[in-house]
């Protein structure tokens, strides 16, 4: 089933609410993820409740939100089979709505609402209670040694992870055009990688010369996307990502990059893109140590998103 939603209002906020219960969750918008609950999968808990901003995903026509979901023994240290590792709790579950925020007024576009059945299969089912018809997909794969092994751990990323991904089609209307929207779909050939490679480049440049001018500059594409869909400034916006202590302070100066380490990650049809770590892949080649409060050493990142546009690669999320 397809939704129609028209947003006409400048006031608009469309954000993905999710409720998370004994499993891994992920939450897509037009194949972007925008949250999962990895770090308390990873810890044994497997709950979260949040939201994420859709809206900068979105664009006008037919778009695709989804969740995947997973067992959460996965990410057991146990020596179990993958027969036992895919086993989900029985109260397992995840649920993903996402609302329309108009001025005061809240409304539900679509939901996806994924439960375990007595078969011990996910089953999901949208806002209306009509069946939604999942699919088996396999886990995005890691490959050791690209990453410190001191900020290494196997089991973050399990291999061979087995997912449950359930879709909703909603068509949106009179929504802001986002700069990623008629931008060049990347199509995996040589010269878009050395385009994007430059890019990382010369962002990796700009953070390690502390220069928030430069930077602001730079990522003014991404900073106008988040102020329209916020309505905060785009200094805060870039003050709230790159905070002082990182940039002008020096805490995060990226590291050389060694680009065997990453690959493409193509999303929403092309037009967005990132390089992702093999190892960890939730890092970028923008990769920074930095020393805590404590004293303690930690490996930290950040994960503009890119597209082509005028023939060169930005950040526009």
């Amino acid at each position: 089933m397809v939704t129609t939603v028209h947003a006409n209002s400048i006031n608009l906020k469309i954000r993905s609410l999710f409720n998370i219960k004994n499993s891994f969750c992920s939450i897509k918008t037009n194949e972007v993820l925008g949250m999962d609950n990895r770090k308390p999968a990873f810890s044994g808990r497997g709950g979260g409740i949040s939201s994420t901003n859709s809206l900068l995903f979105l664009e006008n026509g037919s778009n695709t939100i989804s969740l995947e979901i997973g067992a959460l023994n996965w990410f057991s240290k146990d020596n179990l089979t993958e027969k036992e590792r895919s086993v989900f709790s029985k109260d397992a579950g995840c649920k993903l709505d996402l609302v329309n925020f108009d001025g005061e007024t809240k409304k539900i576009i679509t939901s996806i609402d994924v439960t375990i059945n007595k078969n011990g299969v996910p089953v999901g089912k949208n806002d209306k209670g009509e069946l939604i018809t999942g699919k088996e997909i396999l886990a995005e794969n890691i490959q050791e040694g690209h990453i410190d092994s001191n900020f290494f751990n196997k089991f973050y990323f399990p291999k061979k992870m087995k997912l449950y991904e359930f879709s909703q089609q909603v068509n949106i209307h009179g929504v802001q055009e986002w700069g990623w929207v008629n931008s060049t779909p990347y199509n995996n050939k040589t010269e878009q990688l050395n385009k994007l490679r430059a890019a990382y480049t010369l962002m990796a440049e700009i953070i390690n010369s502390k220069d928030r001018k430069k930077l602001k500059e730079y990522d003014h594409v991404a900073l106008k996307a988040w102020s329209y869909t916020t309505g905060e400034s785009e200094d805060e916006i870039l003050l709230s990502q790159y905070p002082e202590e990182k940039l002008e302070q020096g805490k995060a100066r990226i590291e050389p990059i060694n680009w065997d380490d990453y690959e493409v990650r193509v999303m929403n049809k092309g037009r967005i893109v990132q390089l992702f770590n093999k190892s960890k892949p939730t890092f970028s080649p923008l990769t920074y140590y930095y020393i805590d409060e404590e004293r303690e050493k930690f490996l930290g990142y950040f994960a503009p998103m890119f597209s082509q546009i005028n023939g060169e690669f930005v950040p526009v999320i």
